[in-house]
């Protein structure tokens, strides 16, 4: 190590961006292409949620989600703390570095040469680490939706999809799994880790049948856990962009199109976006010619349980 190489400075910066963006392409994320609007009606934005600062757009693209970010110092002064398992976001920036050394500089009238200060400036990049507010507790978000006008009165929530949603719910509770919807996001998973599902807002859509593909997508990917479906069981790895995870985007989608059926969903524009998205993974199974059965399969089983058809489930075993 040199003398005055800082530890930053020895790690490849630029790989850690590349690798971070790969990730976010693994994961299927493609922001400008998301059915729902964000927590202020706008443009996507992650920002700082001290200096209420936006963050450059490769940044956004590294942290993979918009929203307000604290570093661990910020989060430390206001008296918040890091939800467990929760996992660090990546910002860059670039910061001059300055070099001073000695050069000979030949004088005029060929004389001897004269040492001389130079001095060279040159940019290197650099990172820190920052959370995002879902993912700290004690801290309440500065974010507040826009108001709608009297008159318009927003999407209406569907009776059967909604009763769908609330009878699984109710019984996957002692089991432990958790929804949220109740309060605006800019991202809708599921939390293996957490065992829950987030979704936004329905007043965050454009489209209400859009909102219910979104959730039954999660929800489907919650009954991958041991105690519902073990799908798990069935899959060697989940690392992003691997085979077994674009099987289980393929069951995700899929049992999420047929819930819609279920519930009688127009979700045209829904399938349309599913097409898209199932296309973009099939390039991670075109070796796999098992997949379309594999993942139809249990996206039934899927639909069936969370349905709550398990003696029908149960025959199938």
């Amino acid at each position: 190590m040199k003398k005055n190489e800082t530890k930053q400075e020895r790690v490849n910066v630029y790989q850690m961006v590349t690798d971070r963006i790969m990730e976010q392409l693994y994961q299927g994320i493609v922001p400008w292409q998301q059915p729902w609007m964000n927590v202020n009606g706008t443009e996507s934005e992650a920002i700082n949620y001290v200096t209420r600062k936006p963050y450059s757009w490769l940044n956004t693209l590294l942290l993979g989600r918009t929203g307000e970010f604290l570093t661990w110092k910020q989060l430390h002064a206001l008296g918040g703390t890091v939800k467990k398992g929760a996992r660090a976001g990546l910002v860059v920036f670039y910061t001059h570095v300055t070099r001073r050394k000695d050069v000979e500089v030949q004088t005029e009238g060929g004389g001897e040469p004269e040492t001389r200060m130079h001095v060279e400036s040159y940019p290197v990049l650099k990172y820190f680490h920052v959370f995002h507010l879902d993912d700290v507790d004690g801290i309440d978000t500065k974010i507040v939706p826009e108001a709608k006008d009297d008159e318009d009165d927003g999407l209406q929530p569907d009776e059967v999809a909604e009763d769908i949603i609330s009878a699984y719910l109710d019984s996957q509770r002692e089991d432990g799994l958790t929804f949220h919807n109740d309060k605006p996001s800019a991202r809708a998973l599921y939390s293996p880790t957490f065992d829950s599902v987030t979704v936004p807002m329905l007043s965050q859509y454009k489209v209400m049948e859009e909102y219910y593909s979104t959730t039954f997508h999660e929800l489907v990917h919650s009954t991958a856990k041991a105690s519902r479906l073990n799908r798990q069981a069935e899959q060697k790895a989940h690392a992003f962009g691997s085979q077994d995870y674009s099987r289980e985007e393929l069951v995700a989608e899929m049992g999420s199109a047929m819930l819609c059926q279920c519930a009688g969903l127009d979700c045209q524009q829904a399938f349309k976006n599913s097409v898209a998205y199932i296309k973009g993974w099939l390039s991670k199974l075109k070796d796999d010619n098992k997949a379309f059965i594999w993942a139809a399969n249990r996206a039934e089983k899927a639909a069936r349980y969370i349905m709550g058809e398990r003696k029908s489930e149960e025959k199938d075993k």
